[in-house]
């Protein structure tokens, strides 16, 4: 049954905690006394159900719910949560229950699920000396408390700018109306349909300077402070657990395994990377003869400006052949014919905001229901301002799973809700996460969903961004919301000839990225972040170093991807191989999306990554589709 998000408190959301802290420490008594080995893995399955919902019912509200209490009741509950998982690790009766579990006559599933509970109790130290695990005890807690406040104090900015008309040349007169007014100026915010209308359209380089350093500056006074804490503590329990660094540490169970295998995708891409960068520069800087370099804030509104001439379309009436609500429509038929599927709106969605909708999936042949998932795209005031999938509820075989895309399109309530093309791939990025949380299902909630290797869960949403570029999708796409007439047929052609524009230098600033996330939890966490910044810029574009930490918003530092972020380009890689078949067999091939959703989406994480890839492709994974995708 699923939970009714109009009816809660701060006093039901305590309510709720309290009685599902009180259920698991019963069923931790019943694991900590049973003689059954299956018993002990089915009962912990229980507890991380029970702690899953809980999660889903009420800190997934701090991100998403209109009312500022119930947002910081949701983070103080999500510390608890967290807490409470360290608790459960740290506890040595039930690690001696566990580790007991003779594992020969385990069924596979059985097993990989017993591996994975093994793995969380070494985390937390109970393979450590009692000193040892004290003091590990000590840097989880506080690690928690840290990734929470980084978390608020993003959430909590409200930085926004003024500018007259004069200063947003450009701009459509749909884009201006999109803004409030303050003191006859028009207000700009950190939302990303404003960032994304100036980044791209305005033509005053100034302008775009202030509002990107004005974007990357956020959450700056505290920070800055909360990350070099995180990291050197990072660093501090990768020592205690015989690592090196912490991104030793974390990337022993992951697809990469080693930073060693992360420099090596690198160093691999990245000479041909800069080759075609030096040439993408060459093709950007003559169309602003007011720059004499490129830099950081003027890369999106050149290649804007480039994809319009290519294309022969101005982006911003480009937009008006993609309205949301029709892309959606259309996205969804797509993924019903490809993956045989079912999509149905339920009409109450007692949802946490009167914008939010609340759809069903289920198997088109079998009419058999899946899973529910939420939509939540427009921007409001104190939302969570990027764009992800959050987690609910993670099912299983026998529990049905649910989850919300949370997004920040343009709102059809205060005007038309034009897509940029960034934004349409966007929407199908995150549907593809959508997709692996409703469709993978397992005997266990852990490997269930989304719950695989961390550097390939990006891999099922890299994917789905393909079908926006087919003509068999675009044309279906791409509809003027007033007129009804379809994009021409020629200017489809030249959109996908665009495509590619700026493309190495794009790929070099998330280079960028991984990098500094490895520098930060590498040997140079110590290094300020100026100069970590300015060691992993390897772009040829103009950064300034000295005047902005874009590290104070990098959500990812505290937001899982820690010695992570590598994993979109690694996933993205993989993403361009799969995609191949579909490629080779036919875009709106079903039966290649039969294969695709039984044999990488349906198993979760109930198989190695690259197991799952081998058995799709029928080969090891390769770079080359996606040197070809790139043009590279």
């Amino acid at each position: 049954m699923l939970f009714d998000y109009k009816e809660v408190s701060i006093d039901s959301m305590n309510e709720d905690y309290k009685k599902s802290i009180q259920l698991c420490d019963e069923i931790i008594n019943q694991v900590k006394k049973s003689n059954s080995d299956i018993e002990k893995l089915s009962k912990m399955d229980n507890i991380e159900q029970i702690i899953d919902g809980l999660d889903g019912r009420t800190s997934f509200l701090a991100q998403v719910h209109p009312e500022e209490g119930i947002r910081q009741e949701g983070s103080k509950i999500e510390s608890l949560i967290q807490n409470y998982y360290l608790k459960l690790a740290l506890d040595k009766d039930l690690f001696e229950a566990i580790n007991s579990i003779g594992i020969n006559d385990l069924a596979p599933d059985d097993k990989r699920y017993h591996q994975f509970l093994l793995q969380d109790f070494e985390d937390a130290g109970q393979l450590l000396s009692e000193k040892e695990r004290e003091d590990l005890e000590k840097i989880d807690k506080e690690l928690i408390d840290l990734g929470i406040e980084f978390e608020e104090n993003i959430a909590k900015d409200r930085t926004e700018l003024l500018f007259e008309e004069d200063e947003l040349i450009g701009l459509t007169n749909h884009e201006l109306d999109s803004f409030t007014k303050k003191e006859d100026k028009f207000v700009v915010t950190m939302a990303y349909p404003h960032i994304s209308a100036v980044m791209e359209n305005c033509s005053d380089s100034l302008t775009r300077e202030k509002l990107w350093k004005a974007f990357s500056n956020r959450a700056i006074q505290k920070n800055p402070e909360i990350l070099y804490r995180a990291t050197k503590l990072r660093y501090e329990k990768a020592q205690l657990q015989k690592k090196k660094t912490w991104a030793e540490y974390r990337l022993r169970y992951r697809m990469a395994e080693s930073p060693k295998n992360v420099e090596e995708m690198y160093k691999t891409l990245l000479p041909i990377l800069k080759e075609k960068a030096r040439k993408e520069i060459d093709t950007l800087l003559p169309l602003d003869n007011t720059l004499d370099k490129i830099s950081i804030w003027d890369l999106r509104y050149l290649i804007a400006k480039e994809r319009s001439r290519v294309s022969s379309i101005d982006t911003s009436k480009l937009k008006e052949y993609f309205e949301l609500h029709h892309v959606k429509e259309v996205m969804l038929e797509i993924c019903e014919e490809v993956f045989g599927l079912k999509f149905s709106q339920k009409e109450n969605a007692n949802a946490w905001h009167e914008d939010v909708e609340l759809w069903e999936v289920s198997d088109s042949s079998t009419k058999e229901l899946i899973a529910h998932f939420y939509l939540d795209l427009y921007p409001r005031k104190g939302k969570f301002t990027h764009a992800a999938v959050m987690d609910i509820s993670s099912g299983n075989l026998d529990l049905k799973s649910s989850c919300s895309m949370v997004a920040n399109f343009p709102n059809p309530n205060i005007g038309k809700a034009l897509m940029s093309f960034d934004e349409v791939e966007t929407l199908f990025h995150e549907f593809g996460h959508v997709l692996h949380h409703c469709l993978g299902q397992n005997k266990y909630t852990r490997m269930s969903g989304t719950s695989v290797e961390w550097d390939f869960v990006e891999a099922p949403s890299q994917i789905m961004e393909h079908w926006v570029w087919k003509t068999e999708c675009i044309e279906r796409l791409a509809i003027h919301h007033e007129t009804g007439e379809k994009l021409d047929l020629s200017i489809l052609e030249k959109l996908k000839e665009s495509k590619n524009i700026g493309v190495a230098l794009h790929t070099l600033r998330q280079v960028g990225l991984g990098l500094e996330d490895q520098f930060l939890h590498g040997e140079d966490y110590e290094n300020s972040h100026h100069l970590i910044v300015e060691k992993a810029h390897v772009s040829p574009i103009f950064y300034p170093f000295e005047e902005v930490n874009h590290l104070a918003s990098f959500g990812h530092m505290l937001g899982g991807y820690d010695a992570g972020y590598y994993g979109y380009l690694w996933a993205e890689v993989i993403g361009d191989d799969l995609f191949s078949r579909f490629e080779e067999e036919g875009v709106l091939s079903s039966s290649v999306g039969k294969d695709y959703r039984e044999k990488i989406l349906g198993p979760g994480g109930s198989k190695d990554a690259n197991d799952l890839v081998k058995d799709f492709l029928g080969r090891d994974w390769n770079n080359n589709s996606f040197l070809k995708q790139k043009s590279l």
